[in-house]
Protein backbone atom coordinates (compact mmCIF):
# COMPACT_ATOMS: atom_id res chain seq x y z
CA UNK A 1 0.00 0.00 0.00
CA UNK A 2 1.28 3.41 -0.87
CA UNK A 3 1.28 6.28 1.18
CA UNK A 4 -0.02 9.29 -0.63
CA UNK A 5 2.75 12.18 0.15
CA UNK A 6 1.74 16.20 -0.68
CA UNK A 7 4.35 18.37 -1.06
CA UNK A 8 3.41 21.64 0.50
CA UNK A 9 5.25 25.18 -1.14
CA UNK A 10 6.30 27.87 1.39
CA UNK A 11 4.92 31.21 -0.04
CA UNK A 12 7.61 33.81 0.39
CA UNK A 13 6.21 37.41 0.80
CA UNK A 14 7.45 39.81 -2.08
CA UNK A 15 10.17 41.88 -0.88
CA UNK A 16 9.68 45.85 -2.23
CA UNK A 17 13.18 47.82 -2.31
CA UNK A 18 13.36 50.80 -0.25
CA UNK A 19 16.26 53.08 0.11
CA UNK A 20 17.53 52.87 2.61
CA UNK A 21 19.79 55.67 4.96
CA UNK A 22 21.94 54.56 7.74
CA UNK A 23 25.69 53.69 8.73
CA UNK A 24 26.53 51.85 5.90
CA UNK A 25 26.08 52.86 2.35
CA UNK A 26 26.78 50.90 -0.65
CA UNK A 27 28.34 53.12 -3.22
CA UNK A 28 29.23 51.30 -5.87
CA UNK A 29 29.32 47.55 -6.86
CA UNK A 30 30.51 46.93 -10.32
CA UNK A 31 33.00 44.23 -12.15
CA UNK A 32 36.59 44.43 -12.30
CA UNK A 33 38.68 42.23 -14.54
CA UNK A 34 36.75 39.64 -13.58
CA UNK A 35 36.37 40.39 -9.65
CA UNK A 36 33.70 42.07 -7.78
CA UNK A 37 34.54 45.60 -6.25
CA UNK A 38 32.48 46.90 -3.81
CA UNK A 39 32.83 50.44 -2.56
CA UNK A 40 31.17 51.76 0.51
CA UNK A 41 30.89 54.45 3.12
CA UNK A 42 30.61 53.93 6.39
CA UNK A 43 29.61 56.98 8.69
CA UNK A 44 30.95 60.01 7.65
CA UNK A 45 34.77 60.19 7.11
CA UNK A 46 35.26 56.44 6.35
CA UNK A 47 35.42 54.65 3.06
CA UNK A 48 36.35 50.90 1.88
CA UNK A 49 36.78 48.66 -0.76
CA UNK A 50 35.48 44.65 -0.67
CA UNK A 51 37.08 42.68 -2.95
CA UNK A 52 36.00 39.42 -3.77
CA UNK A 53 38.97 37.29 -4.76
CA UNK A 54 39.31 33.58 -5.40
CA UNK A 55 36.74 33.34 -2.72
CA UNK A 56 38.64 35.67 -0.03
CA UNK A 57 38.09 38.77 0.58
CA UNK A 58 40.29 41.69 0.05
CA UNK A 59 39.64 44.93 1.92
CA UNK A 60 41.16 48.24 3.00
CA UNK A 61 39.65 51.83 4.08
CA UNK A 62 40.13 55.15 3.98
CA UNK A 63 39.54 57.95 6.72
CA UNK A 64 39.22 61.46 5.76
CA UNK A 65 39.39 63.33 8.11
CA UNK A 66 36.50 66.96 8.11
CA UNK A 67 37.44 70.60 8.80
CA UNK A 68 35.81 71.24 12.41
CA UNK A 69 33.59 73.88 11.35
CA UNK A 70 31.91 71.18 8.76
CA UNK A 71 29.90 68.07 9.36
CA UNK A 72 29.30 65.92 6.37
CA UNK A 73 31.17 65.99 3.36
CA UNK A 74 30.19 67.62 -0.37
CA UNK A 75 29.01 65.53 -2.81
CA UNK A 76 32.22 65.98 -5.05
CA UNK A 77 34.17 65.13 -2.09
CA UNK A 78 32.20 61.72 -2.09
CA UNK A 79 32.97 61.22 -5.40
CA UNK A 80 36.55 62.10 -4.74
CA UNK A 81 37.00 59.57 -2.08
CA UNK A 82 35.12 56.63 -3.98
CA UNK A 83 37.22 57.33 -6.84
CA UNK A 84 40.06 56.93 -4.05
CA UNK A 85 38.89 53.64 -3.39
CA UNK A 86 38.04 52.07 -6.57
CA UNK A 87 41.30 52.95 -7.79
CA UNK A 88 43.30 51.34 -4.99
CA UNK A 89 40.87 48.68 -5.55
CA UNK A 90 42.25 47.98 -9.18
CA UNK A 91 45.34 48.76 -7.89
CA UNK A 92 45.27 45.60 -5.23
CA UNK A 93 43.43 43.23 -8.11
CA UNK A 94 46.22 44.22 -10.08
CA UNK A 95 48.72 42.97 -7.57
CA UNK A 96 46.18 39.81 -7.23
CA UNK A 97 46.80 39.00 -10.57
CA UNK A 98 50.76 39.73 -10.85
CA UNK A 99 50.12 42.24 -13.90
CA UNK A 100 52.64 45.33 -14.31
CA UNK A 101 51.10 48.61 -14.38
CA UNK A 102 50.36 50.43 -17.44
CA UNK A 103 52.28 53.18 -18.32
CA UNK A 104 49.63 55.68 -18.49
CA UNK A 105 48.74 54.72 -14.85
CA UNK A 106 52.62 54.53 -13.89
CA UNK A 107 52.64 58.30 -13.86
CA UNK A 108 49.91 58.83 -11.57
CA UNK A 109 51.11 55.88 -9.08
CA UNK A 110 54.56 57.49 -8.95
CA UNK A 111 54.06 60.47 -6.48
CA UNK A 112 52.36 58.93 -4.43
CA UNK A 113 55.05 55.81 -3.70
CA UNK A 114 57.82 58.40 -3.50
CA UNK A 115 56.32 59.92 -0.52
CA UNK A 116 55.61 56.55 1.02
CA UNK A 117 57.93 55.15 3.90
CA UNK A 118 59.70 52.30 2.75
CA UNK A 119 58.26 48.88 4.19
CA UNK A 120 60.40 46.47 5.65
CA UNK A 121 60.52 42.72 4.05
Amino acid sequence: MKKKTKTIQAKQPKLKLKDVTGRVKLLKAIPYKGCMVYLRRIGIDYFEFLIVFNRQIHTAYYVLTLDDSKKDLTSSQVAQAGALAMAGACTTIDVLLEEAIDKSSNGLVNPFEKGRPEVLN
